[in-house]
């Protein structure tokens, strides 16, 4: 099994020229005492090229390199190629730094793994993406396809490399060899500790402790048409039994052709641009007792196919299999008065979680715009909470069809996002709508940090019957960037209710590299509000604290 180096800690020794007429250079082998931004600083050819434009074109250049395709797990011993220049420049420099802040703020469980690998046109789809400090790449599928390195984009393999340059690439290998060398192994176990300064309103203790694991194992055929990916997710909880979980993340056979690529199996699907929330992102059911920004996503068995071509890419999605949303328990916070029986859960449809439920998406990019439309049609991802038996509630999941948009336009250091939503069920019609900018000031104080604005107006036509905050509030964020070799990042972020002066709720995540395997992340959460009838109210004592730690293996 390969050693990881996790982080944006990417690895590399020393460079050596290989002969002047290949007109290459090769970092490595790989060891555990160097960083991706001595590797960038060495790779760099002059003060022309942006940093994050280098550190792009390099890993866009090796995806063998990496396990997972994550950029925050690099494999020991590989050996790196160094683009040329032109390649590196072939990025704009605001999406480069768009990727990278994606990168850095990788998580598990919410890696950008898709589309596949398009082999065999030696070029990559781009997708619509925005940043989720310490939490989320948000990956929205991919787009028109471009020529390789000409944009950030989801991790994706193009034409195969050659092998490192290693003395064991040199030597004869047995059948079984050479299958073990194309499977890629990953391990991760966090510890998480939760804290709330108040006891909960139906009595729930202060202290939450929880433990989780996860496995991935990705192989790929020699001509990177085909595709296998497996990842077990298991989580144990100290006092709430509804948030153990025994799920599979990914399970699913993935081939890549001229022009178009299938999946059959489970994963994970990303739409969505703004930071504050994601209107257009209902592939996957919500992990809500995981994360309570909803960001952690459970696996969802698909049929997947994407098409791409001149005018775009036009992805499908057959999901005859529906989860339902994980919510707390008893013991459990973060919760309403009236307790869940998330074992008798209510259908509109006959077919209840067998519903065979459909989605459509095109999307595209138009130079510095990136432009997405879909449709889906199926059992709601939310439910509804319904009184039930044993003064109880129980979730109602309705029959919905939802038209989405996203777009995202890049103009310097400004980045313009929106999301918005049409959704029909029996019991309303509704229109929603996230929209804002980001704006980033690059080497604060002629150093390598940098510094984020971000504002967004969240907009719902059903105004105060709206179940979820954000029918009529403004969030306001920022985003510090220290571009170090431990990955240093921090996000604080406010949300105000613009009809209720008393109702908002702050978030603040950190997250930095202790080591080569371990990495520290802290998530604190406020909610305040004094009227009875909004959401807010029902958790405005569940403030809290956590603190996890990763390690990979």
């Amino acid at each position: 099994m390969h050693r990881l180096i996790p982080g944006v800690a990417l690895i590399a020794t020393l460079v050596t020229a290989v002969p002047a007429q290949a007109e290459s250079v090769v970092l490595g082998p790989v060891q555990s005492t160097d960083t991706l931004w001595k590797l960038a600083t060495q790779a760099r050819p002059d003060e022309g090229v942006a940093m994050v434009q280098v550190v792009y074109a390099l890993w866009q250049a090796n995806p063998d390199a990496f396990s997972g395709q994550n950029i925050n797990m690099l494999r020991a011993g590989a050996q790196l190629n160094v683009p040329q220049r032109s390649e590196m420049l072939a990025t704009p420099v605001a999406r480069a730094r768009q990727w990278y802040y994606q990168a850095i703020a990788a998580k598990p469980g919410r890696l950008a793994k898709e589309p596949a690998p398009v082999a065999k046109q030696n070029t990559i789809p781009t997708s619509m993406a925005t940043v989720k400090t310490g939490a989320a790449v948000h990956q929205s599928g991919p787009a028109t396809p471009v020529a390789a390195a000409a944009t950030p984009t989801t991790p994706l393999h193009t034409a195969p490399p050659g092998k490192p340059a290693t003395s064991k690439a040199t030597m004869p290998e047995t059948a079984d060899e050479s299958w073990l060398q194309q499977l890629s192994r990953d391990y991760t176990l966090t510890l998480q500790q939760r804290y709330y300064p108040q006891q909960g309103e139906q009595g729930q203790a202060k202290s939450h402790s929880s433990v989780a694991f996860s496995a991935e194992w990705v192989w790929q055929s020699d001509d990177r048409n085909h595709q296998l990916a497996f990842e077990p997710y298991l989580r144990f909880d100290q006092r709430d039994s509804e948030r153990n979980l025994v799920d599979l993340r990914q399970a699913y056979w993935q081939y890549a052709g001229d022009g178009f690529d299938v999946k059959a199996g489970v994963d994970i699907v990303f739409w969505g641009v703004t930071e504050s929330q994601h209107l257009v992102d209902v592939i996957n059911q919500t992990d809500l007792v995981a994360h309570i920004d909803g960001e952690t996503k459970l696996g969802q068995p698909m049929l997947n196919w994407n098409l791409y071509g001149a005018g775009g890419t036009l992805s499908m999605y057959l999901l005859p299999y529906f989860r339902e949303r994980t919510l707390a328990g008893a013991e459990g916070r973060l919760r309403p008065p009236l307790l869940v029986d998330t074992d008798q859960p209510l259908y509109e449809s006959a077919e209840q979680e067998n519903n065979l439920d459909f989605a459509l998406r095109w999307s595209r990019q138009f130079d510095a715009l990136d432009l997405a439309l879909s449709y889906f049609e199926g059992n709601s991802r939310e439910p509804i909470l319904v009184p039930g038996q044993n003064n109880e509630l129980q979730p109602l999941y309705l029959q919905m069809q939802q038209l989405g948009l996203e777009a995202q336009l890049i103009s310097g250091s400004w980045i313009w996002k929106l999301e918005s939503i049409y959704r029909k069920t029996r019991q309303q019609d509704f229109v929603a709508a996230t929209a804002g900018f980001e704006y980033t000031q690059v080497g604060l104080f002629d150093s390598n940090w940098d510094l984020g604005w971000i504002a967004e107006y969240q907009y719902d036509s059903r105004d105060e019957q709206a179940p979820l905050p954000g029918q009529n509030d403004m969030f306001i964020g920022t985003r510090f960037v220290a571009n170090d070799a431990a990955g240093s990042e921090i996000l604080l972020g406010l949300v105000q209710d613009l009809d209720n002066s008393d109702s908002r709720s702050g978030k603040i995540e950190a997250s930095m590299r202790l080591s080569n395997n371990l990495r520290l992340r802290l998530d604190a959460w406020f909610f305040q509000s004094d009227t009875n009838w909004e959401p807010l109210y029902y958790i405005r004592r569940d403030d809290y604290l956590q603190l996890s730690l990763d390690y990979y293996f």
